[in-house]
């Protein structure tokens, strides 16, 4: 196995061993889109056609394209000259669903604050980097006119459109909505958003990246005002459905109130139901209750056992079904996977400092062992790297970087044409450097020590971001 394979299979799990098939077949379509660079609107073939084309099984077909249709990238038409209709993922459902899966996780607002800081100072220098048009510029501060927390909201999402990389605004999407859910109820207005939107607003006409930058985190210490740490409940806002706007296929809705039913029961092994009990009490054919207990899979919210006394039980929340949303929305927009390897350090900026003054005594332990392994090696493997990366996220505790920075690794890994198994040390010493500069650091006592660390480890990172050098 390659270092991209490694390193795509740490990142995301290909599902169940029974769904094997569709799984890859999915794969190698949405392989096929972005490669013939296929556009939105075009006809992939009817089913008979796509089978014969990939040598696979009607039931095969059928379902890998099904997977496809809930992950947003087209729609199965049917009819005589029918087939499978492609669509770009819409930002708003894939946000949402992302939102509702970190709701079931349980987020906390350190956290999501942790991923506002990063991924909004991220947008406000890509933004600033495409030099928006005064007429743009003129949209967005219509869009985020209103005062309060609506508006603030808003002149984020406005940035991450100006910053013409589709990923931002997704990500924002996401972290617009958990915002929503840690309002301060009844908290008077400030004014300091209209500054924001000024000060951003120069910025951008000048082009100056640290400047857009600098105003972000500004009025990220300004969020705070609006928001208020509480625990949200733990559900879904929406059951999944699919990602198109046309599609509320019976299959879509039995699979919509069976995700209503798994949130209720908030408990991993509790069963459901078996196939033929489901099929009665939804009244539907077994064919139909398949496709809904796809869907479910496909976000990782159930498992199917066979054999008496088992059939559909609720799992633990994973991962996997939100990085695949995020990969197809990738796809859909034909993202570069050298820009989402640039974004993959910079939504990273800050992560360093957090881990090593958020980890234990242990833990920092374990951090230096992982980074001696590594040193100690010229060149050293990739993966090793990887191992080093998983565990400065893992001591971070920010789940929500954690899970955008794991698909974009998996997406590069995935298009990227060439991965060097093997990287010289050199290709790396800064960022080693950084991490031991931070353990000599400790202890970090103060807001002010973290603030600083943050701001080294800040820098380091834009600059590999630029340079890229792995």
């Amino acid at each position: 196995m390659s270092a991209a394979e490694r390193i795509y299979a740490a990142s995301i799990s290909e599902g169940e061993a029974g769904s094997r098939l569709a799984y890859g077949l999915a794969k190698r379509i949405e392989n096929e889109i972005l490669s013939r660079n296929l556009p939105p609107g075009g006809l992939l073939g009817s089913l008979r056609e796509l089978s014969q084309r990939y040598a696979a099984g009607r039931s095969v077909t059928r379902e890998a394209f099904g997977l496809l249709e809930r992950r947003g990238l087209g729609r199965m038409r049917p009819g005589p000259c029918g087939g499978f209709i492609l669509e770009k993922p819409r930002a708003e459902a894939i946000g949402e669903e992302l939102a509702d899966y970190f709701r079931s996780t349980g987020v906390t607002l350190p956290q999501l604050m942790d991923a506002r800081e990063a991924v909004d100072a991220m947008a406000a220098r890509f933004a600033a980097a495409a030099r928006p048009l005064d007429s743009e510029l003129a949209r967005m501060d219509a869009s985020s006119a209103p005062e309060g927390l609506s508006g603030h909201l808003s002149a984020r999402l406005a940035i991450a459109r100006l910053a013409a990389q589709p990923i931002l605004v997704l990500f924002v999407e996401c972290l617009n909505r958990l915002t929503v859910d840690f309002r301060r109820a009844g908290h008077p207005v400030p004014h300091a958003s209209r500054q924001f939107r000024g000060e951003m607003h120069r910025a951008l006409r000048a082009g100056d990246a640290e400047a857009a930058a600098t105003a972000a985190r500004q009025a990220h210490a300004g969020l705070a005002a609006w928001l208020v740490d509480r625990h949200p409940p733990r559900a879904m806002a929406t059951p999944p459905a699919s990602r198109t706007s046309r599609d509320r296929s019976l299959s879509a809705v039995i699979a919509s109130k069976l995700a209503a039913e798994i949130v209720a029961l908030s408990r991993a092994g509790a069963r459901l139901g078996s196939e033929s009990d489901l099929c009665e009490r939804f009244n539907v054919s077994r064919l139909t209750l398949r496709q809904a207990i796809r869907r479910l899979q496909d976000c990782g919210l159930v498992e199917c056992r066979r054999g008496r006394g088992n059939g559909l039980l609720v799992r633990d929340r994973r991962a996997a079904g939100a990085i695949r949303l995020m990969l197809a929305y990738l796809i859909g927009e034909k993202t570069d996977p050298l820009v989402a390897g640039t974004i993959l350090f910079q939504i990273n900026c800050v992560v360093p400092a957090l881990a090593v003054s958020r980890a234990d005594a242990e833990e920092r332990r374990d951090l230096e062992a992982a980074l001696a392994r590594v040193e100690s090696c010229d060149p050293f493997d990739r993966c090793d790297l990887l191992n080093l990366v998983q565990c400065v996220s893992r001591l971070a505790e920010s789940p929500i970087i954690d899970l955008f920075s794991r698909c974009l690794a998996a997406y590069e890994a995935r298009f990227r044409d060439s991965l060097a198994e093997r990287l010289p040390a050199s290709a790396q010493a800064n960022y080693f450097r950084l991490i031991r500069r931070l353990l000599k650091r400790l202890p970090m006592a103060s807001v002010a020590d973290v603030e600083r660390a943050k701001l080294d480890s800040a820098a380091l990172m834009l600059d590999m971001s630029y340079t890229r050098p792995i």
